[in-house]
């Protein structure tokens, strides 16, 4: 399908040597093959661009996709390590919890990136004791429909070779505490079994929706374009929830779900959480690392384990990291993007398991952070 209204605008960007070489650069850093070279994508989300944008539109497809289009092509114009995509960001965590009958709670304004923003699904359950009448949802409850309309939309008005990316589920355990509420934590110790079964009942549709969204995109079935534009395998899942789990309790409560999950998408997977610059939340790593099922671990400081705790890592669990707050910090705390390139990158480029993205403002700040990453890979 090609783009009918803007001609030769995304086509004049596309390099499909590049793409592969960038395909190739993720396949051999989750492989834990040695590159000489750390892939770093670079999203450009000119927040000019943004204005406008209504949470009160926020399942129109018509109203989002100027944006998405324009962060599109900034992005090729860098020509960094992402795989060209546009991504249904701007959703948050509303398509699950929303079969499952979860109201959402909505902003108050729109989000300026389009990046993993969106509504706050309001707890289902009062008592944990419901889950024991809780049944599967349909396919088509919640706005699983207006979630494939946007899909259908972006797909028809984007050229073949850009990926069209659904909204990245929750992960199972994030889910479920989203459906009952922080009174999840208690019930952990209280009724492990009702837990078990939440947990459960919030994997599968998971798994069953996003096989439905991909067929719908034609997006691949063995392996998985990310929502940022990073090529992987299975599912990337969100779990920022697990932060408040032991390593015992990720142990009992997370893997087996993650198991679950990852047999229908893959056999392997990422999973991610939110890590801060005040938290780091560093207990995860090793118990994402014990669970085979689960190939990469994504969080915004992790590059920082990585090179505390590279041979603990290597050829069980690898990383990608560096968006969010991250690239704001080493610019901080090093003086410059560039003075921390020059230190990091010849002491990891020639390791392997890690990959980084963040974003920048404008497509020229992005050509800059990209000549510093180049530079630093000759020192």
């Amino acid at each position: 399908m090609r783009m009918s209204s803007r001609p030769g605008d995304l086509e004049d960007l596309y390099d499909p040597e590049h793409v592969a070489r960038v395909r190739q650069r993720h396949q051999r850093a989750f492989a834990w093959q040695p590159q000489g070279w750390i892939p770093l994508g670079i999203h450009v989300v000119n927040p000019e661009h943004m204005s406008g944008l209504e949470y009160e539109r926020w399942l129109e497809p018509e109203h989002f996709f100027a944006a998405q289009y324009q962060v599109l092509r900034d992005t090729l114009v860098v020509g960094s390590d992402l795989l060209p995509l546009v991504a249904i960001n701007h959703l948050g965590h509303a398509v699950i919890s929303s079969m499952l009958g979860a109201e959402q709670f909505m902003p108050d304004i729109m989000g300026a990136t389009l990046q993993e923003v969106g509504p706050t699904p309001l707890p289902v359950f009062s008592s944990i004791e419901q889950v024991a009448q809780m049944e599967k949802p349909s396919l088509d409850a919640g706005i699983v429909p207006q979630v494939e309309r946007f899909l259908t939309y972006y797909r028809q008005r984007l050229p073949e070779w850009v990926h069209v990316v659904a909204p990245m589920p929750n992960g199972p355990f994030t889910m479920a505490m989203e459906l009952r509420g922080s009174d999840f934590l208690l019930d952990l110790k209280d009724s492990p079994h009702l837990c078990h079964k939440l947990i459960e009942m919030c994997a599968r549709p998971q798994a069953e929706v996003e096989f439905r969204l991909r067929g719908l995109t034609g997006e691949s079935l063995t392996e998985h374009v990310t929502n940022f534009g990073v090529l992987g395998v299975g599912l990337r899942m969100g779990e920022d929830s697990i932060v408040n789990l032991s390593p015992s309790m990720l142990h009992e409560f997370c893997l087996p779900a993650y198991t679950l999950i990852n047999s229908l998408c893959g056999g392997v997977g990422h999973i991610h959480f939110c890590s801060l610059i005040h938290s780091r939340f560093a207990h995860i790593y090793p118990a994402l690392a014990d669970a085979e099922q689960v190939a990469v671990v994504s969080s915004q400081f992790g590059w920082e384990y990585y090179q505390e705790h590279l041979e603990e890592l290597r050829g069980r669990l690898a990383v990608e990291s560096f968006y969010g707050d991250a690239y704001g910090y080493v610019c901080g705390k090093y003086g410059s993007f560039r003075t921390w390139a020059d230190q990091f990158v010849p002491r990891f480029k020639d390791e392997s398991g890690l990959v980084l993205y963040c974003q920048v403002e404008s497509a020229e700040e992005g050509r800059r952070v990209w000549e510093s990453w180049r530079r630093a890979h000759q020192i």
